[in-house]
């Protein structure tokens, strides 16, 4: 049977869940800044503090582009409220794993991570 809790406590709840989900949307919106910047960088291959021309590795800016992609679908995943939950079993996922990747979609179980015993 479900818990019944007293508004008061509820809103608290509400309230709670809102600054998180607005310090992860900052943590999203920081990290896709810097992604965009190094998805720039890699487009202009010249180093601007010196006259060296850097060639970028395709993968560097293969990954570039992955994590412009991945932080911008976390937002919008965001703004259609389905952010915090997995896309393969719709589990929540733990906010200190969104702390450590805003970004990512899955649980550790269906993104196929082993988990370390100590």
């Amino acid at each position: 049977m479900a818990e019944i809790r007293s508004p008061r406590l509820l809103m608290e709840e509400c309230r709670r869940y809102t600054a998180q989900l607005s310090e992860l949307r900052m943590l999203l919106e920081e990290r896709l800044h810097a992604a965009r910047a190094e998805l720039a960088r890699t487009r202009d291959p010249y180093d601007v503090a010196s006259s060296v021309v850097a060639r970028p590795s395709a993968a560097r800016v293969r990954q570039a582009r992955l994590d412009v992609a991945a932080i911008e679908a976390a937002l919008e995943r965001m703004d259609r409220g389905l952010y915090g939950t997995c896309t393969r079993c719709e589990a929540f996922l733990p906010l200190d794993r969104l702390r450590l990747a805003p970004h990512v979609q899955q649980c550790a179980a269906c993104a196929g991570e082993a988990r370390m015993t100590a």
